[in-house]
């Protein structure tokens, strides 16, 4: 588990959720810093996720009533811990009446890569069964991200084809890349490992979509789950 504070600064006071896959991380977003709590040990999403969240408004010394707003990752992801994660945080906004913001982890997992790559294509990837992907293509564009394709639930051979058809260098950014180095290199595309995507990594797009305002009402607020469901046999 690590603990951390950094002086990336916000307009509000956000609490941010991100569990979606291979760790649990909660981050408290405020006008003088980001108070950050990461747990690696993420099939403990359960009954980790309510005392993370209450360590970390102690360590920001910040209560729920001084929120702003939520922010959640939306998926895709983990089917238990994604759907953990929206719960938990739908259960604090109806609880309290603070509005949550649903941030797409794709997106959200590609604009925290650019500041640590300077390839023009971004693919986010986020690992499904076996041999199986969740990936988008992001491209920068006048020091924006814009979107090249949405998510796709693939097998490994797609994400390769999709890679060598890019004539522009691509980075595939991942938080377990291991799986996908000799994919990239193949390629001659850049391998990312994205220890760097938190909670935290959520917050820039999610103070985007709450001042342009229009938020879903919580009922419409669900996982984007992506995978396809197969029956066992």
């Amino acid at each position: 588990m690590t603990f951390d504070f950094f002086l990336l600064t916000f307009s509000h006071k956000i609490l941010a959720i991100e569990c979606t896959h291979q760790c649990i991380s909660v981050a408290v977003g405020l006008p003088d810093g980001v108070v950050e709590e990461t747990l690696r040990e993420w099939q403990r999403t359960a009954e980790s996720i309510v005392p993370l969240v209450d360590r970390v408004l102690l360590s920001s010394e910040t209560v729920l009533e001084d929120i702003d707003f939520l922010a959640v990752s939306s998926g895709p992801g983990s089917f238990t811990a994604l759907r953990i994660g929206m719960a938990t945080a739908k259960g604090i906004a109806y609880g309290t009446g603070i509005p949550l913001v649903a941030v797409s982890t794709m997106e959200a997992l590609a604009m925290s890569a650019q500041e640590h790559v300077d390839a023009a294509c971004l693919v986010p990837v986020i690992p499904a069964r076996k041999g199986e992907f969740y990936y988008a293509v992001y491209f920068r564009k006048n020091e924006e991200l814009e979107e090249g394709e949405k998510t796709v639930y693939a097998p490994v051979d797609s994400l390769r084809e999709l890679l060598e058809s890019r004539r522009e260098r691509c980075a595939v950014v991942a938080r377990d890349i291991t799986p996908l180095e000799e994919v990239c290199r193949a390629v001659g595309a850049d391998a990312v490992r994205a220890d760097f995507f938190t909670a935290a990594s959520l917050i820039p797009l999610a103070e985007e979509k709450f001042a342009a305002g229009k938020l879903p009402s919580l009922e419409t607020v669900t996982p984007d789950y992506q995978q396809k469901f197969r029956p066992k046999g």
